[in-house]
C-alpha cells in the first residue's frame, strides 16, 4: 500500500516537472568591449580559443593572465618567462593583441588587497561590459580561487553587464555554447604555441573531445565551447552553489 501510494505521489511530481532549458547560442555580435581573465598561459586556448578568435573582429578584446606560469606539472626552472611568451604567442593565433600580466605565483594564488585595487582599476579604465572568467567549479585550486577573488570585483564594477564562466577541469553547467566550427584549426594552432605544458598530457585531444560534445547543442558535426552566463545585476547562484559545495567538503575532509 504504502509502495503504490509512493509511487503515484512521484508519477504526479515527474508529471509536473518542466524541460531542461537546453544551452542556447551565445549572440557575440551584443559584446561591445571584453576583458578576459585567465590562470595560466594555455587557458585562454583550452577555455575559450574559439569564442576569442571569434570576438577579436568584433570589438576590443583584452586578456589579463593572472599567474606567471611557472609552476605547472613539475617544469624547470625559468618555465614561467617561457610560457609568458607563448601566451603571447598563441594570443595573437587567436587574434588577440592586447593583453597583461600579473605574475601572481602560479600553484599558490591568494589575492592581496593590494590585487584587488589593481583589478578594480583596470575594471573602471577599460570599461568591458563582459567579463569572461574560469569556473569556480573547475578541478584545480588556482582557477576556483582566482575565481572566487575576481567574481564580485566584476560584479561591483559599473560597466559589467555579465559575466561568462568558462570550462577547462571540469564542465560548467552551461546556459550558453559558442559555435566555434570554423575556428578548431585556429584553436589547434594556438594550442600548438603551449609546447611548454604540452608535454604534461594530451591537451588538444582532451579540448577536442570537450568541444566536440559540447557540439552536440548546435547539430550534427558542429563544434563548440560552453559557458554559464550570469548577468551581473541578478543573484550569485553560480558561486553560492560553489561556496556550498566547497563547505561540504571541508566538512568530510575533517571527519
Amino acid at each position: 500500500m504504502f509502495s503504490f501510494f509512493t509511487h503515484r505521489r512521484i508519477q504526479r511530481q515527474l508529471a509536473g516537472l518542466q524541460p531542461c532549458p537546453l544551452p542556447q547560442p551565445l549572440d557575440l555580435a551584443q559584446a561591445r568591449k571584453v576583458l578576459v581573465f585567465v590562470p595560466h598561459p594555455d587557458d585562454e586556448t583550452l577555455g575559450c580559443g574559439g569564442t576569442l578568435a571569434r570576438l577579436a573582429p568584433l570589438c576590443p578584446v583584452k586578456v589579463v593572465l593572472v599567474t606567471d606560469g611557472g609552476g605547472a606539472g613539475g617544469l624547470p626552472d625559468g618555465a614561467g618567462v617561457v610560457r609568458q611568451g607563448e601566451f603571447v604567442r598563441a594570443l595573437s593565433r587567436l587574434g588577440v593583441t592586447d593583453s597583461l600580466q600579473l605574475n601572481q605565483p602560479d600553484g599558490a594564488f591568494e589575492g592581496s588587497p593590494a590585487l584587488a585595487r589593481q583589478i578594480q582599476q583596470l575594471l573602471a579604465d577599460y570599461q568591458p561590459d563582459w567579463v569572461i572568467l574560469p569556473s569556480p567549479l573547475d578541478y584545480h585550486r588556482d582557477h576556483v580561487r582566482i575565481a572566487a577573488f575576481l567574481e564580485p570585483l566584476c560584479r561591483r564594477a559599473a560597466s559589467v553587464e555579465q559575466l561568462l564562466f568558462y570550462e577547462v577541469w571540469a564542465p560548467v553547467p552551461a546556459t550558453h555554447v559558442v559555435d566555434i566550427t570554423d575556428q578548431v584549426q585556429i584553436k589547434r594552432d594556438a594550442l600548438k604555441e603551449h609546447a611548454t605544458a604540452m608535454v604534461c598530457g594530451d591537451y588538444e585531444r582532451a579540448v577536442d573531445g570537450l568541444n566536440n560534445y559540447r557540439g552536440l547543442y548546435l547539430g550534427k558535426g558542429r563544434v563548440a565551447e560552453a559557458f554559464w552566463v550570469e548577468p551581473t545585476r541578478t543573484g550569485h547562484l553560480f558561486t553560492t552553489v560553489q561556496a556550498m559545495a566547497l563547505n561540504l567538503l571541508n566538512i568530510v575532509a575533517r571527519r
